[in-house]
Parts: structure tokens; C-alpha cells; sequence
């Protein structure tokens, strides 16, 4: 019979071998709870191109607030992300330029929370410092051999341009419309990119958006801007995403954005409040 000494060192190494056992799954549970309590983890962002410094600046104060969490974000225009979360990229908010885009996501079933409008924005045009096409209006940007860029079909600073070409054809008279698209030379793949062109001097005008006037390039272009009645007001709404890896962390940044100090941020990048 076992002594009471060797008994307690048999049951030491049953349970020693237990936690060794158990240990990676436990060990992965736990990440995963404390993740969610705000003890570590990773965000994943999806985001609008228009939304590119405003959440960056955000990154950085909701990393602080959360010791140990780390955001990733991914910034394209509203259609490919939305293409990506329909195709099962891995992903815990989804923020869009446009309610078109998230309402598919909800009728797909892809949302986890009711999305949020967070911020609204105005398109604008935008040309070179230097202007070389001499565009102070918008009824400039149909004279022959301006070099327009926009942004690909599909994409929310896209359409809205084509809305607002749309309704001046009815105050420019008829054919302004086919005019100015007859001067696109070029469609990028989302707002930043066709701004970025106008930038660099390869283009003499784009539509983007007021908040895509930002401090590096200030230099570099000018705003040209939409006349109000012929203007479109963007709708940026937020929301969870069902798959979400990380939901309590994806609802902290949907309050984050869409609370007190957030709305301070994003209106220093050019945004307009919700309400």
C-alpha cells in the first residue's frame, strides 16, 4: 500500500499532466476572454479611403485607452470592403462612405449591432495649386481638354459625383453632363487615389470629398466648391460585423467614434456631425 507521501506525489503528477494536456486550449481560451475584457487582442477595421486619418488619429487614442490591444485597419473604398466581408474576410466594424454598402451588409446578414450613422460629408472639386486648367466653378470642368479623374464605378465618391452631375445638367443646360464625363481620363481605384492624382499634377481635377482637403496637401491643390443646391451630403454609417472575433472590442470603437471625443476628431479631419 502506498505511503501518504507517495500518495500526494502520484496525484501532483496526475494533475501536472492534466494542465499539460490542457494546456494550449486553455491557454487559447483565455486569450480569447481577455481579449474581450480589454486585456489584449486585435481589431480588425474595415474602413472607407475618406476615413484614412481620422481613424488613424483614433487608432492611436483607442490603443491607449486599451493597454495591450492592437487595431489593424484596412482602408479602401466602401464596394471592396464590403466585396471582402461578403467573401468571408476576417473582420470586427465595418465603416462606410456610403449607407448603400452597409445596408447590403445587413441584408446579407454579414451586420452584428444596428449600424450607426457616425459623420456626414460633402464632395467637392478638387484641382493643382497651379490650376492649369483654370477651373473656378464647378461649370468649369466640362470645357474641352480638361483632364478629369474619378474615382472606379461603384465606388460612393463616384456616384455621388455622377448624382451631382446629374442635377447640374438641369441647371448647366443639357449635354454638360456627357461633356464632363467625356473629359474622364482616368478611374482609380477609390477617392484617395483619384485625389492623390490631382496632387501629383497628373490630372486637373477630381471630385472627393471636403475631409480629403487634409494638411499634406494643402500645399499641393485647391478646392473648388459645389455649389449647395447641387451638392451631395455622404452618410457615413458604422456597425459591427456578426463574425466578429473580437465584439467587445468592436463595440468599444463603434462608442469611441461615435461619442464625445471621436466626433471632436473626425470634425478636425473635415467631417460634419451625424445629427
Amino acid at each position: 500500500m502506498p505511503s501518504p507521501q507517495s500518495s500526494r506525489r502520484i496525484l501532483t503528477a496526475a494533475v501536472c499532466l492534466v494542465v499539460v494536456l490542457a494546456g494550449p486550449s486553455g491557454c487559447a481560451s483565455s486569450a480569447s476572454e481577455g481579449g474581450e475584457r480589454g486585456e489584449g487582442g486585435t481589431l480588425t477595421v474595415l474602413a472607407a479611403s475618406s476615413l484614412t486619418d481620422a481613424f488613424g488619429e483614433l487608432e492611436k487614442r483607442f490603443e491607449d485607452q486599451n493597454p495591450g490591444v492592437e487595431v489593424r485597419q484596412s482602408f479602401e473604398s466602401s464596394s471592396t470592403l464590403l466585396t471582402q466581408i461578403q467573401q468571408g474576410a476576417p473582420a470586427d466594424v465595418f465603416a462606410s462612405a456610403s449607407e448603400d454598402e452597409m445596408d447590403a451588409a445587413v441584408e446579407e446578414g454579414l451586420t452584428g449591432e444596428e449600424p450607426v450613422v457616425f459623420v456626414k460629408n460633402r464632395e467637392v472639386v478638387m484641382v493643382p495649386k497651379d490650376n492649369p486648367a483654370g477651373i473656378e466653378d464647378l461649370r468649369e470642368i466640362a470645357k474641352p481638354g480638361v483632364k478629369l479623374v474619378l474615382a472606379e464605378e461603384g465606388v460612393p465618391a463616384a456616384d455621388y459625383a455622377l448624382e451631382i452631375l446629374a442635377r447640374a445638367e438641369e441647371e448647366y443646360g443639357e449635354g454638360f453632363e456627357n461633356d464632363v464625363l467625356s473629359n474622364v481620363v482616368s478611374r482609380e481605384a477609390d477617392v484617395r487615389a483619384s485625389v492623390n492624382r490631382v496632387v501629383v499634377g497628373d490630372a486637373d481635377a477630381t471630385f472627393g470629398y471636403a475631409s480629403d482637403y487634409t494638411p499634406d496637401v494643402r500645399d499641393r491643390v485647391e478646392v473648388v466648391p459645389i455649389p449647395p443646391d447641387l451638392n451631395i451630403i455622404a452618410t457615413y454609417p458604422v456597425a459591427t460585423l456578426e463574425d466578429a472575433r473580437e465584439p467587445d472590442l468592436a463595440r468599444r470603437w463603434v462608442d469611441l467614434v461615435t461619442g464625445e471625443e471621436g466626433q471632436r476628431v473626425l470634425e478636425r479631419w473635415g467631417f460634419e456631425p451625424a445629427a
